[in-house]
């Protein structure tokens, strides 16, 4: 089904003197046309008629905004710029622009706004008035040009908030116009109506990358799943064909967990599971990934790592668990876990075969006691 978002202006500019027929069946007046609209905001609407049409389905991101940016320029001469931005309450000072397009976008060094400006809940203008003082209003908006505005060619500002489902999260669209004027004239609607297409961008890429996220990452421990550190494994291995780098796995699995199953229930097993997953991360390099490979086994590609330096983390995980029980609400627990390595090309070749080689070849911590789990 096509919806007609838009009124047809031609309609409702017509003769006022019409008249249409009641449900009575009797003659009534019609009501007082709208003013017709100046050629600057047919090419607005004209802009948004091709967004609602054109934009991708697929939304992505940063990309789908800059876009969204870019198709809004050409309508008017007198739009400098158009700046957009997100932050959370825990940014910093000066927010960064997810994507600026327009013809001053060379006018300044550094196009930051200040976080101060996303605290608006509707639309609010602001012009340029460089005699005002830093401390006016106005700054907000134009901060970028404040240490150079001889360059500002932008005399008006307009500031869309974003609004989205995170209380957490604010977003603005900020366009920048050659004239005072410019946005009294023209109106707030068409700006709005983009803000509202861009928040549709912002919330689907969330949604998109929320959904990505969970297909990735095990819902108990947040590490990679199954599936997706076979994926990273394979890249790896693409990569060490490539710069002949050494590539090794790390297998472990943690010894007789149905004991503490048993003694604390499924509740305070998923939490440790959680806390040594948590744990294990401590250990691992930045370029290192770590995956649930079962329900109590765990798999970590190691790129760049040959088989003694595989074999050292090993004994690091051995090491840390050992001297660190886990410490889930008031209990303190002493894990017992086996790890075994492999390195590409000397051990195997396939993740099967390297699997297989490691589990062959574990190093156990020494058994603990059955009180002490």
């Amino acid at each position: 089904m096509k919806l007609n978002l838009f009124p047809s202006w031609a309609q409702r500019t017509a003769d006022p003197e019409q008249f249409v027929e009641s449900a009575t069946g009797k003659k009534a007046a019609a009501e007082p046309a709208a003013p017709a609209l100046n050629e600057e905001q047919l090419a607005l609407v004209g802009v948004l008629h091709q967004l609602l049409q054109t934009l991708p389905q697929a939304y992505s991101g940063r990309e789908s905004v800059k876009r969204l940016c870019q198709m809004i320029l050409p309508a008017s001469q007198h739009i400098r710029l158009v700046w957009v931005g997100f932050c959370q309450d825990d940014s910093g000072a000066a927010i960064k622009p997810t994507a600026i397009v327009g013809k001053a976008l060379s006018e300044s060094d550094h196009w930051q706004l200040s976080k101060d400006c996303f605290d608006y809940v509707a639309p609010f203008a602001q012009e340029a008035d460089w005699e005002a003082g830093h401390d006016s209003d106005f700054q907000s908006l134009f901060a970028p040009w404040q240490a150079h505005p001889e360059k500002c060619s932008a005399t008006a500002a307009l500031a869309i908030p974003l609004r989205s489902e995170k209380a957490r999260m604010h977003g603005m669209m900020v366009f920048y116009a050659d004239r005072h004027d410019y946005f009294a004239d023209t109106g707030y609607a068409s700006f709005q109506a983009f803000g509202h297409v861009c928040e549709v961008i912002w919330k689907q890429s969330n949604l998109s990358h929320l959904l990505t996220r969970q297909a990735q990452l095990d819902s108990l421990t947040g590490l990679l799943t199954r599936r997706r550190i076979v994926h990273v494994y394979e890249e790896a291995v693409a990569a060490t064909a490539t710069d002949e780098s050494p590539l090794s796995i790390l297998y472990c699995q943690l010894d007789e967990f149905h004991k503490i199953n048993d003694l604390y229930g499924w509740a305070v097993a998923d939490n440790i599971l959680a806390a040594f997953a948590k744990d294990t991360g401590g250990q691992l390099r930045k370029s290192d990934s770590g995956g649930r490979w079962n329900a109590t086994e765990f798999l970590y590609v190691l790129p760049a790592t040959d088989t003694v330096d595989a074999e050292n983390l090993a004994a690091a995980f051995l090491g840390h668990f050992k001297h660190h029980p886990v410490n889930i609400e008031n209990w303190s627990i002493r894990l017992a876990l086996s790890v075994g390595v492999a390195t590409y090309g000397a051990d195997g070749r396939g993740l099967d075969e390297l699997i297989h080689y490691a589990t062959q070849h574990l190093h156990s911590s020494s058994t603990v006691a059955e009180d002490e789990l």
